[in-house]
């Protein structure tokens, strides 16, 4: 697995775990199920580190294809 896939798989990790923090118990009023800035900012983060999976993906592939 490239560097890439591991940080994508980090980033989606991370978004899927903010959004859910409520179910899993780790959220700030887990009876609400309610989606708080907190868990928007860990989504936010999530998604800069997938993107930042993918562009290195893509940066792997073209020095790979040259």
């Amino acid at each position: 697995m490239t560097k890439g896939v591991i940080i994508t798989l980090v980033g989606v990790a991370i978004v899927v775990i903010a959004l859910i923090a409520d179910l899993i118990g780790v959220g700030d009023n887990p009876a609400t199920l309610e989606i708080g800035w907190k868990q928007l900012l860990g989504a936010g983060v999530g998604l800069l580190v997938i993107v930042i999976g993918v562009l290195n993906m893509i940066n792997y592939k073209k020095m790979n294809k040259e």
